[in-house]
C-alpha cells in the first residue's frame, strides 16, 4: 500500500526548491533555463517543465528571445498553451514599459540613458519577424519627446521615403531625431540601401532645419549605431552633449 507522501509527484518538491533558490538572491545565481522553468510552473501546474524550458531556450536562442518571441510562434511552433503565452507576453510588456520609463520620464538627455534606449529598441524590435521603421523625437538638448512607428515591411525590407521622416519630425516639433529599424535576420550590419537612406534623410533634415542624431539598426545579435560607426558626424554647434 502506497502512502500519500509516496504518491506525491517528485516535481512538486523540485518546484518548491526552485522558489526557495529564487528567493535567496532574486534568481541571480540561477541559469536561464531554471528562471524560465520557474515561470512555466506558474502557468503549467501539473507537469515537469524543466525539459520544456530547455527546449524553448534551445529553439529560440536565449531566455530573452523566448519571452520576446511572437505569440503566434509560441502557440503554433512551441505548442504552448494560451495561459503560458499570455504570461510570457505580459512579462515582455512589463519589461518594455519599465525600460521605456527609465529614459522617457527622465529629465536628463537621452545619451545619459543610452543603454536603456538601446535595450528598449531591442525589446520592441529585436525579435520581430518583419522589418519595422520607427522615429524618436527630441528637443535641442536631447530630451525625449515621443516616437512613432512609421511603417512595417516584410522579412527583409521596409519601404520608407525621407519625406515621411521629415513630416513626422515637423509634426512633432522635433529638433533632433533618432531613427530605428530592425533586421529580422538577426545581424544589425547596415546594407548599402540603409546607408543611402540614412544619407538622404540626413541631407533633407539639414535643409528642413532639424538634425538626424543617429540611426540604429536592431538585430537579435546586437545593435548598430550609425553615429558611433562614424556614418553620421556630430554637428559643429553641439555643446558636447
Amino acid at each position: 500500500m502506497t502512502t500519500q507522501a509516496e504518491e506525491k509527484p517528485l516535481y512538486l518538491g523540485h518546484r518548491a526548491r526552485l522558489k526557495e533558490r529564487f528567493m535567496v538572491d532574486n534568481g541571480a545565481s540561477m541559469p536561464d533555463y531554471e528562471l524560465l522553468e520557474l515561470l512555466l510552473t506558474m502557468a503549467i501546474p501539473r507537469r515537469d517543465v524543466k525539459p520544456l524550458a530547455k527546449k524553448l531556450i534551445s529553439k529560440f536562442g536565449s531566455l530573452g528571445e523566448v519571452i520576446q518571441a511572437p505569440a503566434i510562434r509560441l502557440l503554433d511552433e512551441a505548442k504552448l498553451g494560451v495561459n503560458t503565452v499570455v504570461l510570457l507576453k505580459a512579462i515582455a510588456s512589463c519589461m518594455s514599459r519599465i525600460t521605456y520609463a527609465k529614459f522617457a520620464d527622465s529629465d536628463e538627455p537621452i545619451i545619459s540613458s543610452w543603454e536603456m534606449f538601446e535595450d528598449y529598441c531591442w525589446q520592441i524590435m529585436g525579435c520581430k519577424e518583419v522589418e519595422e521603421f520607427r522615429v524618436f523625437f527630441f528637443d535641442n538638448d536631447l530630451h525625449y519627446k515621443g516616437s512613432k512607428l512609421l511603417t512595417t515591411g516584410t522579412i527583409n525590407k521596409v519601404s520608407i521615403h525621407p519625406r515621411e521622416v521629415v513630416k513626422a519630425a515637423l509634426e512633432n516639433n522635433a529638433v533632433k531625431v533618432i531613427l530605428a529599424h530592425n533586421h529580422p535576420s538577426g545581424e544589425p550590419k547596415p546594407s548599402e540601401a540603409d546607408k543611402r537612406l540614412t544619407r538622404g534623410i540626413e541631407e533633407l533634415a539639414e535643409v528642413m532645419d532639424f538634425e538626424l542624431y543617429d540611426h540604429v539598426i536592431v538585430g537579435k545579435n546586437g545593435i548598430f549605431s550609425f553615429r558611433n560607426a562614424g556614418y553620421i558626424r556630430p554637428k559643429k554647434y553641439e555643446n558636447n552633449i
